[in-house]
Parts: C-alpha cells; structure tokens; sequence
C-alpha cells in the first residue's frame, strides 16, 4: 500500500503545480478529516468533533475549510473518491450499514418522500439536517440510502425507475399542495 499512495502523492503533486495536496493542514491528514466527517454527518457536534481530536474549534474550522478548497480544486478527482470511500466506511446513522440493506430497509416510497421533503421545505428555509431527522435519518443514512436506490434505479429492470419518476411526482404535487395550504408568500414577487 506504501507504493500506491506514493505514486498517488506524486500524481496529485506533478497535477496540482508540485503542491502535495495530501499534505496534513493544522495537523489534521486527509484521512482523520475525511472519517471526522462521516462523524459530524453521523450526529458528533463539531465542538465536541474538535475535543476528540484535540485541537480547538477554530483550528478545526481553518483545516476543514482548507480541506474543503482543496476538495473543490482537485482537477483529478482522486480526492473526491479516496473521500467517499473513507467517509462511507466510517457514517454511521441509524440505519443498518450500507452492505446490509435491502429493498425493504428504507423503501423507495420513502426515499423518495425525504429527497422531495429536503427540496421543497429546504426551499422553505428548513435546514437539511432537521429534515432528514423528521424522517428518523442522519445525513450518513441518507447518503448511503441514496447510493443504495441510485444503483437499484440504473441496474434493475425498468420498472423501479419509472416508479421512482412516478412517486416523485406523487410527492413533489402533495408537498406543492402543503406549501400553498400553509401560505407561504406565493403573493411576494422579487
């Protein structure tokens, strides 16, 4: 494993200008910010995230926020899947892990409900988060909900992707209806 994460470390060097883009910021590596993460989307605060690893909070906020840019600029995209597979190994939420789903784990009825409810209230101005907890889920439980249905969408026989199209449109008319019902200010143009 030493040879393949050199040869990474000198691809992303050689890419990004002779900056070792895996260079640890304010003591943090990659790898302890990518699994630090998965457990502020798992529940942990980032107070309590940051006496854990024993640093204060604005040392935590200055090396995520560099995590973050260096995230964004990587024109490889390497970071975004070494990334995903540390933070997916380490969410926890409050559903069983990922490997263990199945169909009836979190239905896609209800699947689709949550992804509906996060577009439409977060429009209303409802944090993400307090959504996905109205529906008993963390972001982890959501993330991995959502790789689990995205490949039973792509890899099955066509008729979960046409009831995934037929629900979201179900849901997205009734969450329309609740949001014209409690009268919002549809009257207020800008």
């Amino acid at each position: 494993m030493g040879i393949l994460n050199s040869l990474f470390r000198g691809f992303h060097q050689a890419v990004n200008g002779g900056k070792d883009v895996l260079e640890p910021v304010e003591g943090i590596s990659f790898e302890d910010w990518a699994k630090s993460n998965a457990k502020l989307a798992s529940g942990t605060s980032a107070d309590e995230l940051a006496k854990e690893l024993g640093i204060d909070r604005p040392r935590w906020d200055r090396a995520n926020e560099e995590w973050l840019a260096r995230l964004k600029n990587d024109k490889t995209f390497t970071l975004s899947v070494k990334y995903a597979g540390i933070f997916n190994k380490n969410a926890e939420g409050n559903l069983p892990k990922k490997e263990n789903f199945t169909e009836n784990t979190y239905p896609l009825e209800k699947y689709v409900e949550v992804t509906v409810a996060m577009d439409y209230l977060g429009k209303q101005g409802r944090d993400a988060q307090d959504v996905l907890k109205d529906f008993g889920l963390t972001t982890a439980d959501y993330s991995n909900l959502g790789s689990f249905w995205s490949k039973k969408i792509l890899f099955s026989p066509l008729g979960v992707g046409t009831r995934f199209q037929t629900l979201m449109m179900e849901y997205r008319e009734k969450y329309e209806k609740v949001i014209r019902e409690d009268g919002t200010h549809d009257d207020i143009e800008f």
